[in-house]
């Protein structure tokens, strides 16, 4: 039996960890935050909920110590919000040996770049490979303590940093999450974030609507009206046009959001963004945030779209509604996301061009 690492405590992990012990893997969960795990010790697993229904899912171990958790693994699955990675990072250096893979699940914009940039700010000689999914492998919630709800296995984007050994770790991610597509760079990973395009524009349109009610309404289907789905579409237009620059293939948030099994066929067909997110069956129970400061503005805007601003300006590329949001972000809760999120400097890829940066994500 092969043993993985789950790191991290949330929704994402409690997935991880439950879905691959199902799949025969062995588990070593652990948190920075060891009160998040203490329901898994006390109930003796993770209840899990699903299409084959609910039931108690044994891991394999719980840790206190990472050290612990990941000493002679292969591969260490990284499970946390993107505003967590630099944590994780500074956490995983002095333990990491070489021969360990770290894949970051998933890694929202840069987040190979980022977790990498700190790995070495924090003293990692060896070469580690950090990988990064586009997306989380579950549309997923916690609904108790060491309770969580898998509506979808989502079928996810692979890359590895460098570029020129994602083939060689793709196959050991292959095995855990079957189905995923491999691709060239962490680039094409990063800029096929579609949470940052989707949930930006609901977050900041319907910004009355949330502090008002208290997020008291379904925020894809309700709070997808068809001028919301506008600027979404709008801001896949300006990552379609940054993937163009760097020669990244990519498919529309539409595409994608039928491939992963969000969406119907009928809304595919359509082309509109609007149907496509108003037929979204397994995001319809998934009430909007109680407030601002949740992290469809706190991780999409400064680890999302905020990333993808800074390539604009790299490449050469107008961004002017991700831009846009991102004032209106900052405004909303007085911070400067421009500053705090992952710029060129916090990805280590400052003042590259185009060749520099695609010579970068492929040879490290």
């Amino acid at each position: 039996m092969k043993t993985v690492a789950v790191l991290g405590g949330g929704n994402g992990a409690h997935a991880a960890a439950a879905d691959l012990t199902l799949k025969g893997f062995a588990v070593n969960m652990f948190s920075l935050f060891p009160q998040e795990l203490t329901p898994i010790r006390q109930q003796g697993g993770i209840r899990l909920e699903d299409d084959a229904g609910e039931r108690l899912v044994p891991i394999h171990r719980t840790c206190e110590a990472l050290a612990d958790a990941i000493a002679g693994l292969e591969s260490i699955l990284v499970a946390v919000p993107a505003l967590a990675h630099s944590a994780y990072a500074k956490a995983c250096s002095p333990y990491l040996q070489d021969g360990q893979t770290v894949i970051l699940n998933p890694g929202s914009t840069g987040g190979a770049l980022a977790f990498r940039k700190s790995l070495k700010d924090n003293g990692v000689k060896i070469g580690i490979p950090v990988c990064e999914t586009n997306t989380l492998t579950y549309i997923c919630r916690l609904t108790g303590p060491a309770k969580v709800k898998i509506t979808v296995r989502t079928k996810t984007q692979f890359a590895c940093l460098p570029g020129k050994e994602t083939g060689k770790h793709f196959k050991a991610f292959e095995e855990m999450f079957p189905g995923a597509k491999q691709r060239e760079s962490v680039l094409q990973t990063s800029l096929t974030n579609f949470n940052a395009v989707m949930h930006a524009p609901g977050m900041i349109l319907n910004a009355g609507w949330i502090e008002f009610t208290k997020g008291n309404f379904s925020y894809y289907c309700e709070g997808t009206t068809p001028a919301v789905a506008k600027v979404i579409d709008q801001i896949d237009k300006e990552r379609i046009a940054l993937c163009q620059k760097v020669n990244c293939s990519t498919e529309r948030f539409l595409e994608f959001f039928y491939k992963a099994g969000s969406t119907s066929e009928r809304a595919f067909k359509s082309g509109s963004v609007y149907m496509g997110l108003q037929e979204s069956e397994p995001n319809r129970f998934i009430r909007a945030p109680e407030n601002l400061k949740y992290r469809y503005l706190t991780e999409d805007v400064p680890y999302g779209i905020v990333p993808m601003a800074y390539l604009g300006k790299m490449l050469g590329v107008s961004t002017p509604t991700i831009n846009a949001l991102i004032d209106l972000a900052s405004l909303i809760n007085e911070t400067n996301y421009w500053e705090t999120g992952w710029t060129p400097e916090k990805m280590g890829i400052q003042g590259m061009g185009p060749k520099e940066l695609l010579d970068y994500v492929e040879n490290g």
